[in-house]
């Protein structure tokens, strides 16, 4: 795979094009990144959702899908993502590669695919007034608001959710992309049509193409359907650190709903993000502690004492962040939280063998080799370095799991310390099936 890096305009529009002849279908992405604000990111994501809906060309979705059906079923969709303080509102397209095209067809998919992001991006559709119709714009509260509402009905999300509230409180990185329902409430056609060229002038853009086409050929096609104007003065720094908080004593928190299972939520602070050099060490760490099914929360909590449903770790390298999750029958709870930290404990003081830091690396760099079989996981790991301030492509990542001592992880789980535990109580029967 070839990998290319390029800026398009000056502090505004950078490309990045990884080609290869692997997949038939290639991936094109624009990827928006603003820091995050209370305000401003739901405001934007909200506006997204609106001007997704229909163009001036292309005054509806059904007229948008029509078009993108012609050109080989290609599609065009957005999400949002959330890393550390920033936000990034993304743009993806699915397109054939023009090899695959039938004979005698000379259609540029992917060009044709960019016109139409473009035109949906820089042409709205706009009403006799010059706003954003007004019926789009309750369409897509009412969808934003049912989304958040149903949250709950995901209980194992909802509970990590509440955590991650509680521990990033009143910081940056606690802030919701989506918003709550009484923000979304109040935003008008007015605000949503003003927030377009505040987003445009403000936003940093990445673009990633994964697929057959040439770094030259890309970079045309980029520039004739977004030519922005140079923005050397925008203030967006590629580099994290962790979240800090003034707490001193570790906070409680208990919710009871009328469910079948109890959802434990512990959160904790490592300090580590993706660009320290200790970034490696905890994820080897994490993955000994509670990051797959040779874990020690794993082998003990849930086989050998049954104490609970599901158990695992994750490390959110974005805010410096661990979190160990489970499902229990309420009555397991303090028994299973005395394991949870008797395991962390044993951990930390060594009591682990080599054997499992090797199925640990080897673990993670699976995933790591599995990542160049997915065009959205070759951008999705680009993109997240970038925004972490670091170079390290999968080879370098890989060197650097495999160096990683005893030593080093023992100096890593020293970092972790309890900040956070929230519990979920479950009031209804007992399920008897794992999850």
């Amino acid at each position: 795979m070839n990998k290319i890096s390029k800026d398009i305009t000056s502090g505004k529009l950078r490309l990045h094009v990884t080609q290869t002849d692997k997949f038939k279908m290639a991936r094109f992405s624009l990827n928006f990144i603003l820091p995050k604000d209370k305000q401003r990111s739901p405001l934007t994501k909200l506006m997204l959702s609106v001007i997704m809906r229909g163009s001036k060309k292309y005054p509806t979705i059904t007229e948008i899908n029509k078009s993108l059906d012609r050109l080989y079923g290609a599609t065009v969709s957005l999400r949002s993502l959330s890393f550390g303080d920033k936000s990034v509102f993304q743009i993806s397209c699915k397109v054939l590669d023009n090899k695959y095209r039938l004979s005698g067809d000379n259609t540029d998919i992917l060009s044709e695919v960019l016109k139409i992001v473009s035109e949906i991006i820089f042409e709205p559709l706009r009403d006799e007034n010059g706003l954003l119709l007004s019926s789009y714009v309750e369409s897509e509260r009412k969808i934003a608001i049912d989304a958040i509402r149903s949250q709950i009905n995901d209980q194992r999300a909802y509970a990590s959710k509440q955590c991650d509230r509680l521990m990033l409180k009143d910081t940056p990185y606690g802030i919701s992309t989506s918003g709550d329902v009484d923000i979304l409430s109040k935003f008008t056609a007015e605000q949503l049509t003003e927030n377009i060229e505040w987003f445009l002038n403000n936003a940093r853009l990445e673009c990633y193409y994964v697929g057959c086409e040439s770094a030259s050929r890309i970079e045309e096609i980029t520039r004739t359907c977004f030519n922005l104007p140079d923005a050397s003065n925008l203030e967006i720094e590629y580099k994290e650190k962790a979240f800090e908080t003034c707490r001193n004593d570790v906070q409680y928190a208990c919710e009871s709903m009328d469910i079948a299972q109890s959802r434990l939520e512990i959160g904790y602070r490592c300090g580590t993000v993706l660009s320290d050099k200790e970034y490696y060490a905890m994820t080897v760490f994490n993955e000994i502690f509670g990051g797959s099914s040779a874990s020690k929360l794993f082998m003990n909590v849930r086989e050998r004492k049954s104490l609970c449903y599901y158990c695992y770790s994750s490390y959110h390298s974005a805010t410096g962040i661990i979190k160990v999750g489970c499902g229990i029958k309420p009555s397991n709870k303090d028994v299973a939280m005395e394991e949870i930290a008797h395991q962390l404990a044993l951990v930390q003081s060594s009591d682990f063998t080599d054997d499992d830091i090797t199925v640990a690396k080897r673990s993670i760099i699976s995933g790591l080799k599995q990542i160049k079989d997915s065009p959205a996981a070759i951008e999705m790991f680009m993109l997240r370095r970038l925004i972490g301030g670091v170079t390290d492509n999968e080879s370098a990542s890989i060197e650097k799991i495999n160096a990683v001592t005893r030593e080093d992880i023992l100096a890593a789980a020293q970092r972790v310390s309890l900040d956070t535990v929230y519990f979920l109580i479950g009031n209804g029967e007992e399920e008897t099936e794992d999850e």
